[in-house]
This record gives C-alpha cells, structure tokens and sequence, in this order.
C-alpha cells in the first residue's frame, strides 16, 4: 500500500510539475501575440480572462465529479483540453481561435484542483498531507524557474513554438496518466453537484468575519492579478525591453518564491509573527510598494520594488486560508476551501480584465492596485479589532 502511495505521489508531483511548466513558458508570450495577432494589449488579455472566467465556472464542478466517478476519469479529460487548446493556437494564425484555445483550456482546467484533491487522498494524516501540500507549493516555484527560462530559449525559434512545447507536455501527462496512475478516490460517492459557484461564494458573503477576510482575499489577489498576467506587456511598453526579458525576471521571482515557502514561512514568518500580525504586515507592506512602483520609473528600482512583492505575495494564500478557516464552521472547510478557489479564479478575471484596460489607457495599474488594496487594509483592521474585542 506504502509502495503505491509513493507511486502516485511521484505521478502526481511529476504533473503538477509540468503543468506549472506550461503556464510558466506560455505567458510571457503575450507581447509576441500582439504583434503576431495585430492587436492591442486589452485584446490579448481576453486570452487570460476568458481562461479565468471558463476556470471559475468549469474547476468547483470538475472537483465535485472527481468525488463520483474517481480522478483519474477527470484528470485525463483535464489534460487532454490542454493539449487540444495548446494545438489549436499553435496551428491557427487567427486570433479568435486564441481566445477559443483559452476558453477551451479554462474549462478543463479543474486538474489543479484535482490534483490538490488527489494529494490529499493519499495523505493519511494531516501532518503528511500539509507536508506534501508544502511539496506543491515548492514544485510551483520551482516551474516558475524553469519554465520561463525554456520559454526564452523556445521564443527565439518562433512565438508558436511555445505552444507546441506546451502540446507535448500535456501528450506527456496523458500516457502517464492513463499508464501509470492508479485511482486513489476509494470512496467515490452518489451526491448532487452544485453547478453554481457564485451561490456557494454569496453564502460566505453573508457570514460575518468570514466574508471581510475573503473579500480582502479576493482583493489583494485581483491587485497582483492587475500586471502580474499582462507583465510582459507592461514591460515592453513602459520599457521597451523584449518578451524574453519578462521570462527571466519571472524565473527569478519563482526563486524567492520557493526560498520564501520552503525555508522563511516556517522559520521566519510563522515563528516571529502572529497571523494577525501578518495580515497587517501583508496588507500595508503591498500597499507601499504599489505605491512606489507607481511613482518610481527606473527600470533598476522598478526590478527591485518588484523583488519586494514575491515574498508578500506567497504570503497570501497561507495566511488567509489559516486565518479564515479559524472562523470556519469545523464540518463546512472543503467547501470553503473550493470557495476560496473561486474567489481565486475570479480575481484572475477581473484583475487582466481591468489591467488590460488600464495599460491601453495610460493610466498607472500600480496606483489603482494600491487604492484597491486600501479597501482591504480597512477591512482587515475592522475584522482584527472585533475579533479581539469578542476574545
């Protein structure tokens, strides 16, 4: 049994693996599409919003049908949307099939969570399963190295060729799948799929404590969202540098990040701080540097500000889930944790949406981030000062 979970650990960390891989080469292209397409920058981000709005509706669902008919079964259908999107774009010199190619790949893009579903299958105790979720988040990291350092080597060879690199990679975890993965949901069950996610989202709206924290959660999200997706494009606009520039500042930033998960979460932040503590520390930390990046135009202290957002940033996602599942009903945290996914995807709609915008109109995405962010800022103390007040 030992031998077996061992087996799909490795399978399923090998396509988490290359699936961060592909999004890591994939998205820096996006200047070279606007050239290659003939449009605008608000137009290529579609491609990124499209994906997030199919994600938003498609993955909550996807995850609920893995717990009927096994993972396996959903995995392999996941996988292959990626590939049928990725071959799409790669042949058709049309932008509509771009965006179709999104749309197509967000609505099978539920494996994230059912991979995530699949590490918690073979987690017998809760020590093991934040374990290899801590394996995830390295692994993500680590993508993010790699992938945008194999996207500047590939871009040269055309701005298609990416998407062919991405093709293979989803051929790759198909035969894998299907060869070498065995199901580890031993407990499929009959039940009702819920196919409307914002019902789930308005129900936590309406719970006090709870929704300030995923409001703010889904605000600073949709602040990072703003330029992180559309980075390329607002460095060879602002900057004039090259595509390939943005890989390697993303490779970098995918260094920090797995330093600052692997090494400084445990160590530093969780040990010197309390969680409310970080919550302040996260907020008005975000809020400076946006501010500065607004207002600060070298490119050699833009690069710097923007180092300073990483650690931050993978900041987020442990803290708020920590932080809101305290207040969580103890028999209701699955569903708020596909809740919280939503809410995740839905800021990557929002957030290249506006950005999108606000790059073809001038207007600075870092100062709108940061007065978005003040809203969070105001939501959190509001919540903490409650809080402790009832403690």
């Amino acid at each position: 049994m030992s031998k077996n979970i061992n087996k799909s650990k490795f399978i399923i960390l090998l396509v988490w693996f290359l699936d961060i891989l592909g999004i890591g080469i994939v998205i820096p292209t996006l200047p070279d599409l606007a050239a290659h397409y003939w449009v605008s920058a608000h137009l290529i981000s579609y491609g990124i919003t499209g994906y997030a709005l199919a994600a938003f509706l498609a993955a909550p669902i996807l995850w609920q049908i893995s717990d009927v008919i096994g993972r396996k079964k959903v995995l392999i259908v996941c996988v292959i949307g990626s590939f049928l999107s990725a071959f799409m774009i790669a042949i058709s010199p049309v932008f509509i099939f771009f965006l179709i190619g999104r749309i197509i790949n967000g609505l099978t893009g539920g494996n994230i969570s059912v991979l995530q579903a699949i590490i918690a299958d073979i987690s017998p105790t809760k020590q093991e399963r934040s374990a290899n979720m801590g394996m995830l988040g390295a692994l993500f990291g680590s993508a993010f190295i790699v992938g945008p350092l194999t996207g500047a080597a590939l871009l040269h060879f055309g701005v298609m060729v990416p998407y062919w690199f991405m093709a293979a990679l989803s051929l790759i975890e198909i035969f894998v799948i299907i060869f070498a993965y065995s199901e580890t949901n031993l407990h499929q069950v009959t039940k009702k799929i819920i196919y409307n996610p914002i019902k789930q989202i308005i129900t936590y709206i309406r719970k006090p404590v709870v929704n300030s924290f995923i409001v703010s959660f889904f605000i600073l999200l949709t602040g990072f969202a703003l330029y992180q997706s559309l980075l390329s494009l607002y460095l060879t606009k602002e900057y004039g540098v090259s595509g390939s520039f943005s890989w390697y500042l993303m490779a970098g930033t995918g260094i920090i990040m797995v330093l600052n998960q692997v090494f400084l979460l445990k160590r530093f932040w969780l040990k010197k701080f309390s969680l409310k503590q970080l919550l302040y520390i996260l907020n008005f930390g975000v809020l400076v540097v946006f501010i500065l990046m607004s207002i600060v135009h070298p490119l050699p202290w833009f690069i710097s500000l923007f180092v300073l957002l990483v650690p931050l940033q993978s900041l987020i996602q442990p803290i708020y889930s920590s932080e809101i599942m305290e207040h969580a009903d103890p028999n209701a945290k699955g569903q708020l944790m596909g809740v919280m996914s939503s809410v995740q995807s839905m800021s990557m709609f929002v957030g290249p949406l506006l950005g999108g915008f606000l790059l073809d109109h001038n207007i600075s995405i870092f100062m709108v981030s940061a007065i978005i962010v003040c809203w969070s800022i105001f939501l959190v103390m509001t919540k903490i000062r409650h809080v402790i007040a009832k403690e």
